[in-house]
């Protein structure tokens, strides 16, 4: 079968099968077959693609019973309805000047505002999850071309995912049960996974490749896609005037006014991350325009987090006023 067989494949094979490794899944079907890869959905509500090499791992599911034509025909409802399907922006959630008179009504100083550097960037005392200064600071220390690529070859690359939890564990731009689930890896699958962030933050190849071989590791070693914030967060800290940590609920918002005829996914995805990364782009060129010049792509992260929000929505109506 090919990519083509793809919506075929859960009616032609009726078999119901388990992850040996990850009975949390339950039970799941054969969706399509690709010439590397297997995806399959599961009770979970995952659709997870399995690659060549890893097909050991999925074993038919033989001690279902009476309860099998069930399961059988709820999963085949969740493929029929889709779980990550590409959403186009209709309109605008309010002017971006709106969000500009919200933003200077917080912080008069604009981004330059004691407030907006207590709040965000640079603590007076001791860091919290919240600034961004210190926690990016460290990233490119710890994280530099020359300490990955020390770590990579010392034979202990899984080193590089206890380093990133440490991180992750002290900020608020992703869940701390990210960092939980990176401790919780064993020694083979910090290894593959270490590997792929040292290629994904300073590989020699396009990006877009590098972003989706990332996607690929994540989705095999934890058996889902990663959320926005999970796939984006290193790149953002590592070269924060490059790239953006992505807030799905108020990038989308914002794409409204910046880029709305593009397509953006409910999970990450490479086509999607360029259409968020341009979205802040044309922020950080608006403000500019404007007056206000954000240090870096983390400035415009929490600007558009700060007026875009949904605790936000109701004083950007009555900018309007």
């Amino acid at each position: 079968m090919t990519q083509a067989t793809l919506n075929a494949s859960a009616s032609a094979d009726t078999q119901l099968y388990r992850h040996v490794k990850r009975p949390e899944w339950g039970v799941g079907i054969l969706v399509g077959e690709y010439d590397d890869a297997r995806s399959y959905q599961f009770e979970d509500g995952q659709l997870r693609k399995i690659r060549k090499g890893y097909y050991k791992l999925i074993e038919p599911a033989q001690d279902l019973g009476d309860r099998a034509e069930h399961i059988r025909e709820n999963l085949n409802r969740v493929v029929g309805a889709g779980n990550d399907a590409d959403q186009i922006v209709v309109d605008a959630v309010c002017p971006f000047s709106s969000q500009v008179a919200l933003f200077t009504r917080l912080y008069p100083g604009g981004f330059e505002d004691p407030e907006w550097i207590s709040d965000h960037r640079q603590p007076s005392g001791a860091p919290l999850k919240r600034h961004r200064v210190p926690i990016s600071t460290e990233a490119r220390e710890v994280l530099s071309p020359s300490r990955c690529g020390e770590i990579l070859a010392s034979g202990k690359p899984g080193r590089l995912l206890d380093i990133v939890a440490d991180l992750l564990a002290r900020t608020d731009l992703v869940p701390v049960s990210h960092a939980k689930a990176l401790r919780g890896l064993d020694s083979d699958e910090k290894s593959r996974y270490g590997g792929t962030l040292a290629d994904l933050l300073h590989g020699e190849r396009p990006y877009e490749e590098r972003f989706k071989d990332h996607l690929i590791a994540h989705e095999e070693i934890f058996g889902a896609r990663p959320s926005w914030r999970v796939a984006t967060i290193l790149p953002a800290l590592v070269h924060p005037q490059d790239h953006v940590a992505v807030r799905r609920s108020v990038f989308f918002r914002q794409a409204g006014s910046v880029a709305p005829t593009a397509r953006y996914t409910k999970r990450a995805r490479v086509g999607s991350y360029g259409n968020f990364r341009r979205v802040a782009v044309g922020v950080r060129e608006r403000l500019n325009a404007m007056g206000h010049t954000p240090r870096d792509l983390l400035d415009v992260h929490d600007f558009v987090w700060a007026t875009l929000r949904t605790a936000a929505l109701e004083h950007l109506g009555a900018t309007e006023n």
